[in-house]
């Protein structure tokens, strides 16, 4: 009989243990979720470095400008170490090259949905539960439960309102870091900025039904 309710007091102390890490998840995540839903806009410059598994630079410093609106729209710019633009309105996805005089469309949720930076300006429940989310105080650590998810972790650090840093560790070891200025927090964005007109010249690969 001892022996038991030994084995009886251990199952119902690791369900216990393990329904209250479940919860302390849940209350994780539903404070992020909050956070970046009272973020109904952002803007800010960004220095940039990369490093590899060994922590070795990957190239030089880069510089640009991140641009987040609710919902689904964003505007990622590279200015240096080379011109570099990502767009998406929650439909489409562009990836304009400039040194390449090239653009290409891409089918936004087959594409930007698949990773977790869909979570900054989304609150679609689905695609929060492919993520574990833990952290405390101002910073989060998303994980997608999705093995094959070409993000290994996605670290957000906030002051206040706003993201002050953002880290990507992808499935290759490879670590990119963000560190973010001139921070605008919830000022008007006209949704023209995420949309994005063709130059002249420049060569189209369509790519959103393939």
């Amino acid at each position: 009989m001892k022996k038991l309710l030994f084995v009886l007091g251990t199952v119902l102390l690791s369900n216990t243990v393990l329904f209250s890490q479940a919860a302390f998840a849940a209350n994780q995540a539903a404070e992020l979720k909050n956070k970046l839903a009272r973020l109904y806009s952002y803007q800010a410059s960004f220095q940039q470095t990369v490093v590899d598994a060994k922590n070795q630079p990957v190239q030089e410093q880069g510089e640009g400008v991140l641009t987040l609106k609710q919902p689904s729209q964003f505007r990622f710019e590279t200015l240096s170490p080379e011109p570099n633009l990502f767009i998406g309105d929650g439909k489409t996805l562009w990836h304009y090259n400039e040194l390449l005089e090239q653009v290409s469309l891409y089918d936004a949720k087959k594409e930007v949905n698949r990773t977790p930076f869909v979570l900054l300006t989304s609150n679609d429940a689905s695609l929060w539960a492919q993520y574990e989310v833990s952290g405390e105080g101002q910073q989060f650590i998303i994980t997608p439960k999705d093995k094959d998810n070409p993000v290994r972790q996605l670290v957000l650090t906030f002051a206040g309102t706003g993201l002050s840093h953002m880290a990507v560790l992808d499935n290759n070891g490879q670590k990119t870091d963000f560190e973010f200025l001139a921070i605008q927090n919830n000022i008007n964005i006209d949704s023209s900025l995420f949309k994005f007109e063709v130059p002249a010249g420049v060569e189209v690969d369509d790519l959103r039904n393939k």
